[in-house]
């Protein structure tokens, strides 16, 4: 019996090392700024990650209470405890504990406002109808939809007729986007800006007010999943996307806001992104655009099929114009993504409420990098 206690000690010291090594491992790595893909997609479980490490960090307590630690590991758990930390300080913006970026509408008028649909609805998904329903009830000036297929715009026709502009690009590669809108669109266009199998969305949309603003709707390729169609050298189909056409669709996007000037604009989409990674803070930077979950929750939108694996990955950014009215995940139906609703209120005066994300000449140099290199592997 004792010695059975004794191994399973040893088992569990030695499991607790390995973890520790593997979870300050998982947290060093995306510091390093690079595109590749295995380490990009280490960004994204951040919450996973803290959890673990804190059940890794009372592991530690538990072994010093069964016995003495070795000095290796008082090191090991001192090394988990930084990690710890680092994690949390990425994740703390996205709760209430900290100040919001994006502050709160208390116009009563709603003739500036605008309310955005988001939804990667799965090419594969076939409830149609839940998405109607959806539409219906929280009825949104603007439907912007991702993963669209030919099906599926079959499937929402006479959706028109409440939303008489509309900008279409389905696509059978996972890539399709869908506009609808009762607001007037000047201008729309479907382009390709780095990828020529990846389109993304720009118009101008006039309020009730009359107001102009600048929308911009995308869903760039995510790291870490093979392009369809393609072959590696060992005839495998596609080799591991990294981030490189990723941010360097998202950049251009806020390299034009930034050129734009003084100009209300909105991004929405599923960036394939979380919200706390370098790239997305990069990208704020760079645009100058505010993220209305800071300082109100991570709201995680991937996986709808997962609670332990979801981040936030389905996104509305704004120029500092605007404060916000509503951010709002809504019901799961059907897709492995969940809806988004956002309205937002222009506001003249909305810029002097608001700090707008500057960017420092480290930043224009690492945005003109990832752009040249997202075309380039183009």
């Amino acid at each position: 019996m004792i010695a059975g206690g004794k191994a399973l000690h040893v088992i569990f010291r030695v499991a607790v090392g390995l973890l520790s090594v593997a979870l300050v491992y998982a947290t060093a790595i995306p510091i390093v700024r690079s595109d590749t893909w295995w380490i990009r997609v280490l960004e994204f479980p951040r919450v996973q990650i803290a959890a673990l490490l804190a059940l890794v960090l009372a592991s530690y307590v538990a072994l010093r209470l069964w016995g003495q630690l070795r000095p290796w590991e008082y090191a090991f758990a001192a090394v988990v405890g930084l990690s710890l930390v680092w994690q949390l300080m990425s994740i703390v913006p996205y709760t209430a504990l900290y100040p919001t970026e994006m502050s709160d509408s208390r116009a009563e008028d709603d003739s500036n406002r605008i309310s955005l649909l988001i939804y990667n609805v799965l090419h594969d998904n076939r409830e149609a109808a839940a998405l109607r329903d959806l539409i219906r009830d929280t009825d949104p000036d603007v439907v912007l939809l991702s993963e669209t297929t030919q099906w599926w715009l079959e499937q929402l026709d006479g959706l028109e007729d409440d939303y008489p502009y509309t900008l279409f690009q389905p696509q059978e590669n996972n890539y399709g986007l869908l506009l609808y809108s009762r607001l007037e669109l000047e201008d729309p266009e479907i382009r390709f800006l780095i990828d020529a199998e990846v389109p993304s969305i720009r118009t101008r949309v006039r309020l009730r007010s009359r107001t102009m603003v600048t929308l911009y709707g995308v869903h760039p390729r995510p790291p870490g999943v093979r392009p369809p169609g393609e072959e590696n050298d060992s005839g495998i189909e596609g080799d591991r996307e990294d981030s490189d056409t990723r941010d360097a669709e998202l950049l251009s996007v806020a390299n034009e806001i930034r050129e734009l000037g003084d100009v209300p604009a909105i991004v929405g989409g599923d960036l394939n992104n979380v919200a706390w990674s370098y790239t997305t803070h990069l990208f704020k930077r760079i645009g100058g655009l505010l993220d209305p979950r800071v300082g109100r929750g991570v709201i995680g939108t991937f996986s709808a099929r997962s609670r332990i694996l979801r981040v936030p990955m389905d996104h509305v950014f704004a120029s500092q114009h605007f404060f916000l009215v509503e951010l709002r995940r809504l019901p799961n139906i059907g897709s492995d993504h969940f809806p988004l609703l956002v309205i937002l209120d222009y506001d003249p005066g909305a810029s002097a409420a608001h700090e707008e994300p500057q960017p420092d000449a480290g930043n224009e140099q690492d945005a003109e990098e990832a752009i040249d290199e997202g075309k380039s592997d183009d």
